[in-house]
This record gives C-alpha cells, sequence and structure tokens, in this order.
C-alpha cells in the first residue's frame, strides 16, 4: 500500500482552500506544481495526493474531475478598472487613465459596468469616504434624488451627494458642514457610488 507524506497532505489542502478562498477558484496542477517544486513533481503524484483528501472528504472532485470550488468561496465577480482620482472637495480635471484594476464580488456591489477611483479631500467624510479610500462606481448617467454621485462640472469632477431641485437647480452637497454646497444649472452624471473600499496602511 502506498504511503503518503501526511504533512504534504495537510499542506496541499491548505494550499487548495486559501487559493479557493482568495480567487474563488481551484489552483490548476500546474499551480500547485509551481507552488509545492520540491513536494510535487508529477502531476501523477498530484493526482494521488487529491485522490486521498477525496477519500477522506477533505476536498471533493466536479462533474469534469476538477477539484470542486468550496460553496463558501465560490462568486461571481467582476473586472473595475482604477481609472485616476476624484475630488471629495472641490471639482477636480476629470481625466480617467487606467492605472490598474481590481475584481470585485458581484454579490457586494451589483451588476452592472463598474469602476474605482480613489478618492480626494474629505467632503464625503460623513458617509465614511475619506481622503485616499477606493470609491467603487456604477457607470451610469442617470441619478435618483439623493445619491451619491460622480458628476462632472465643466471639465471638472467630483463625488457629492445629488439634490435636484424644483426650480431646474442642481445641488451637489458634500456630507462634510467644513463645505459647502456646489450649485449649477447642470451637470453630467457619469455613475453612483455603490462602496468605498480602504487601506490601513
Amino acid at each position: 500500500m502506498r504511503r503518503y507524506d501526511e504533512e504534504l497532505l495537510a499542506a496541499l489542502r491548505d494550499y487548495i482552500i486559501d487559493y479557493q478562498r482568495e480567487n474563488g477558484s481551484s489552483p490548476t496542477y500546474r499551480k500547485i506544481m509551481q507552488n509545492f517544486p520540491i513536494g510535487f513533481t508529477s502531476t501523477a503524484k498530484i493526482s494521488g495526493y487529491i485522490n486521498v483528501l477525496c477519500e477522506r472528504r477533505l476536498i471533493e472532485r466536479d462533474g469534469n474531475g476538477s477539484i470542486k470550488v468550496d460553496k463558501r468561496f465560490k462568486t461571481e465577480t467582476v473586472n473595475a478598472p482604477l481609472v485616476g482620482q476624484v475630488a471629495c472637495g472641490e471639482p477636480i480635471e476629470a481625466i480617467e487613465n487606467i492605472e490598474g484594476s481590481f475584481v470585485l464580488p458581484k454579490e457586494l456591489y451589483g451588476d452592472g459596468e463598474l469602476m474605482v477611483l480613489k478618492a480626494e479631500g474629505e467632503s464625503m467624510k460623513g458617509v465614511g469616504i475619506d481622503d485616499g479610500d477606493y470609491i467603487v462606481i456604477r457607470r451610469q448617467d442617470t441619478a435618483e434624488y439623493g445619491d451619491m454621485v460622480l458628476a462632472i462640472i465643466g471639465t471638472g469632477g467630483t463625488v457629492k451627494t445629488f439634490y435636484p431641485q424644483k426650480n431646474g437647480k442642481i445641488v451637489l452637497h458634500p456630507e462634510n458642514e467644513q463645505y459647502d454646497d456646489i450649485v449649477v444649472d447642470e451637470c453630467l452624471i457619469q455613475g453612483v457610488v455603490v462602496g468605498c473600499m480602504k487601506c490601513y496602511r
């Protein structure tokens, strides 16, 4: 009877679970070999160890024989480009330069075309958006009363709460009492804020 390295079995199982948690998918055999260059030198050895983990019901295979993703870690995602900075204060020049991207779970941010902007300023601090935060925006050209929006005024972009008035004016309201409302005759709505991400470093 073939003997299996129990430490390697435990390490493989932990790696698979961690990979699924981070990526929402299972690692390929190639990925496993890259992560365990000494432990696994062939796909046949990996397959043998996967079989043992399945027999012990520590992981499962799907209908195609691939490693089944634990349902706790399986989620639909959307790729959202990071397109620069946006003012949370006075409007700044609206320049859209793709600087990177984020993979975001649809369960949290919903469907639609998403983009991410880095907040600059403190005018939306009252709703938890601080300078340096990453704001998730769903692209759309309309908004409802009270939505937080990305608005273009002239050539400048800003994030504010949207309050259209009966007299035709539009109030873009900062969520910080140290800032004044921006009142305009018109503005271009480019999206609605659907989330905010913070980095504590």
